[in-house]
C-alpha cells in the first residue's frame, strides 16, 4: 500500500518538546488548564475594528511581553503576527526540548505550517499601494507576506541549519509538517525537526473572505457556545490566531541526551478528495483514505485507536464528511470510539489547529486525562460518533488518531502513541 516503505525503515520518531501561543493560553500549562475546564477561548472581538461586518466574534491572542523569545526587539515590531506566533511556540518548544543545536546544527531542521502566511501584511501594504503608489509599500512586506518567512526567521534565530522550509495545504498545513518531518527522520535526513503550524487572520480580510462563503458562525450574542462541532444547530466556525509547535526527534537521539519523551509519532496518512477547491468529499472518501493509510504505516488495528481528536470545526457539511470517514475506516467500531473537537473551545486556527490540537491530546498521555468537546447541546442524528462531552480519566489511552482537513481535499492524519521503551 501506499506506506509500505515507512514500514522498511526502523528509526522511530518521539516527540521532545511542545510550544503554544493560542487563544486559550500562551503557554502549554495554561492552554491544557483551561483545556481540561472546558473553557471557551471565543470572544467578541476586540483587536479587530469592524464595522457592519455580520461576523463579531473569533478567538483573539492579546500578546503578553514576548521579548524573551526575540533577540531583536526592532523585529519584533516589523514581523507579521504569523511570524510572531511561530517563533514564540517554536521557541517554547526548542526549550522544552533541551536540544543544544549548535552541537549539531545540519542535523536539525524546521518545518512550518501555515494556510495563508502574512495576510495582515498584505491587507495594511495594499492600502498603502491605493493610496501612495510605490512609495507607501513597507520594505518588510515581501518577507512578511510570503509563507516561508515563519520557517526562515525561526531556523535563523535558533541556529537550525538543517532542511527547513515552509508547509502550506491549507487547514491540514500543521499535520503536513509534523508528517513530512517524521519522514524525513525516518529517512536518516535529521536527528530533530522542529515542527507546527501557525495562522494569523483574525482580520478584516480572513472574516469576509471566509464569511462571504458562508463558513463562519454568525452567533454574535453568544461568542462561547458559537463553536459547536456535530451539533445538529451547527452554523459554521470560528476563526481563530495561534501557532503550535512541536520537536521531532529520532528515538536514539533523544534518548542519548536524556530528553524527557512525550510521545512516539508511529502514523501518518496523506490523501486528497480531487473533489472540489472548498467542500470536502460528501462522503469522506479521501478522508477515509488518510487514515486508513495512518493505521497500516502504524501497523495498528482499527480497535487499537483509543481517542480521536477530530477536525470538527463545526461546518454542517464538514463534520458530517468527517464523520462518514470515521465509521467508513473504522467500520462499527468507528461509532464507538471516543472522539473529541478541540475546536469546540479553541474555534478554528486553521494551518496552526492541528498542531495545536496535537498538543492537547499528548497531554492526555502525561496526565491520563480527555479533554471534552463543549457546546454539543443536541448531536446531529446524522453524525454517527461517541463524542466525549465530559472531562474524563482514561488511564489506557495509549493510541490517538489526530484529523486535519484543508480546502481542496488536502487530508492529513497522524497516529499519537503513548511511549513504551
Amino acid at each position: 500500500m501506499g506506506n509500505t516503505i515507512l514500514k522498511n525503515l526502523t528509526r522511530r520518531i518521539v516527540i521532545t518538546g511542545m510550544g503554544t501561543i493560542n487563544p486559550l493560553g500562551n503557554t502549554v500549562e495554561e492552554y491544557w488548564d483551561n483545556l481540561i475546564q472546558g473553557k471557551s477561548g471565543i470572544r467578541r472581538l476586540k483587536n479587530v475594528v469592524l464595522k457592519d461586518y455580520s461576523v463579531q466574534i473569533g478567538g483573539e491572542i492579546d500578546l503578553p511581553d514576548v521579548t524573551e523569545y526575540f533577540k531583536s526587539k526592532k523585529m519584533l515590531r516589523r514581523l507579521d503576527r504569523y511570524i510572531i506566533f511561530t517563533h514564540i511556540a517554536g521557541m517554547q518548544a526548542l526549550r522544552d526540548s533541551g536540544l543544544e543545536v549548535e552541537k549539531n546544527a545540519e542535523r536539525y531542521g524546521s518545518l512550518m505550517g501555515t494556510g495563508a502566511g502574512g495576510v495582515q501584511a498584505h491587507l495594511t501594504n495594499i492600502k498603502r499601494i491605493c493610496a501612495e503608489k510605490f512609495h507607501g509599500v513597507s520594505p518588510f512586506y515581501v518577507i512578511n507576506a510570503i509563507p516561508s518567512t515563519g520557517t526562515a526567521y525561526f531556523a535563523q534565530e535558533a541556529g537550525l541549519k538543517g532542511s527547513s522550509f515552509s508547509v502550506n495545504s491549507a487547514c491540514a498545513s500543521g499535520n503536513h509538517a509534523i508528517g513530512i518531518s517524521f519522514c524525513l527522520i525516518k529517512m536518516g535526513m535529521a536527528d530533530a525537526i522542529v515542527a507546527g503550524g501557525s495562522e494569523a487572520v483574525v482580520n478584516e480580510a480572513g472574516l469576509t473572505a471566509f464569511g462571504n462563503i458562508m463558513a463562519l458562525s454568525a452567533r454574535n450574542d453568544s461568542p462561547e457556545t458559537a463553536s459547536r462541532p456535530f451539533d445538529k444547530d451547527r452554523d459554521g466556525f470560528v476563526i481563530s490566531e495561534g501557532a503550535g509547535v512541536l520537536v521531532l526527534e529520532e528515538l536514539e537521539h533523544a534518548q542519548k541526551r536524556g530528553a524527557h519523551i512525550y510521545a512516539e509519532i508511529s502514523g501518518i496518512g496523506f490523501s486528497c478528495d480531487a473533489h472540489d477547491l472548498v467542500a470536502p468529499h460528501p462522503e469522506g472518501e479521501g478522508a477515509q483514505r488518510a487514515i486508513t493509510l495512518a493505521l497500516e504505516s502504524a501497523e495498528l488495528n482499527q480497535q487499537d485507536i483509543d481517542l480521536i481528536n477530530c477536525h470538527g470545526t463545526s461546518t454542517t457539511i464538514g463534520d458530517l464528511s468527517e464523520s462518514k470517514a470515521i465509521n467508513s475506516a473504522l467500520g462499527e467500531y468507528g461509532s464507538r470510539v471516543p472522539v473529541h473537537s478541540t475546536k469546540s473551545m479553541l474555534g478554528h486556527l486553521l494551518g496552526g489547529a492541528s498542531t495545536v490540537e496535537a498538543i492537547g491530546d499528548i497531554m492526555a498521555f502525561e496526565k491520563n486525562i480527555i479533554h471534552p468537546t463543549i457546546n454539543q447541546f443536541e448531536q446531529d442524528p446524522e453524525i454517527h460518533l461517541n463524542v466525549v462531552k465530559e472531562t474524563r480519566e482514561d488511564k489506557n489511552i495509549n493510541h490517538i488518531l489526530s484529523n486535519a482537513f484543508g480546502f481542496g481535499g488536502q487530508n492529513a492524519v497522524i497516529i499519537l502513541s503513548r511511549f513504551k521503551d
